[in-house]
């Protein structure tokens, strides 16, 4: 949420969220999100956040080419990593702060920012097999919800995912 707020409040395009860890623009990935962690007793230990936002890329490989898109592709702007770092803090220390406080508004605003997020085709790629049905938006701990075809609900805390919108 905060890479997609700040993208959108600093460099006024509209990015989109695909779950659990892609920011959207133009429906090609921009950015991809890592968090490692560790829990012990129902509490986390660590957790280590890795963001990349794709900044100067101009050109992509051809395996990626239709999928792939950057801030210089996007904005004309070639964007210093200073200069998107300090607004992006600014909003992870917000977002921190909320969790802390009211987990549920997290949840609430990652549906706002994800038109993924709820009645959306899906495949999940797990080891447990693949699954497709639709979305439901999240749990309260962040897994996302599918309604699979006979009415059943599923909830994946992670996996491959293919998302497609309309009529595929």
């Amino acid at each position: 949420m905060a890479v997609a707020e700040t993208l959108r409040d600093v460099y006024v395009i509209s990015p989109d969220i695909k779950w659990p860890n892609d920011i959207l623009v133009g429906g090609r990935k921009a950015c991809g999100i890592l968090v490692e962690s560790a829990i012990e007793s129902n509490r986390i230990q660590f957790a280590i956040l890795g963001i990349g936002v794709n900044l100067g890329q101009e050109e992509f490989p051809p395996d990626i080419r239709a999928t792939a898109t950057s801030m210089v592709k996007e904005t004309g702007l070639l964007i210093a990593p200073d200069d998107l770092l300090v607004p992006l803090l600014n909003r992870l220390e917000h977002w921190y702060r909320v969790i802390a406080t009211d987990p549920s508004a997290v949840i609430m605003r990652w549906q706002e920012l994800s038109t993924y997020a709820i009645d959306c085709k899906v495949t999940i790629i797990t080891g447990d097999g693949t699954f497709a049905g639709i979305t439901s938006g999240l749990t309260p701990a962040g897994a996302l919800i599918v309604e699979l075809p006979g009415g059943d609900r599923r909830e994946f805390l992670s996996g491959e995912v293919s998302l497609r919108r309309g009529e595929e």
